[in-house]
């Protein structure tokens, strides 16, 4: 499953924090694993069968390059969709980026 091609685009994740997303999952009908920078199409998301993990660089200073366990912990987010919230696109939209929204201050709550 882990080919070169994959470990790169996971060390390519790690060394910039020009990439903010990470998507990862087996897609059940080619048995693969598949490593995406972008929320997986439609299409792609039927493919998943058994969940996605994701992960969210926080855009908070994070340094270049993320080299130790504490600096993952502490500059990205990351969980686990399974079920059928993959099916249900809202919640998949609602599951991944809400976190990218509760970081960025530019967006303020004007009341």
């Amino acid at each position: 499953m882990w080919t070169s091609d994959r470990l790169k685009i996971l060390e390519d994740y790690l060394a910039s924090n020009q990439q903010r997303l990470l998507i990862v999952y087996i897609n059940h009908r080619t048995s693969t694993l598949q490593l995406l920078n972008s929320i997986p199409s439609l299409a792609s998301a039927n493919d998943i069968n058994h969940g996605l993990c994701y992960f969210i660089r926080k855009n908070d200073h994070s340094p270049e390059r993320i080299t130790s366990i504490d600096e993952f912990l502490q500059y990205i987010r990351y969980g686990y969709i399974n079920g059928q919230s993959i099916s249900c696109l809202t919640a998949l939209v609602s599951t991944l980026f809400g976190p990218l929204f509760m970081d960025n201050t530019t967006v303020q709550d004007r009341r």
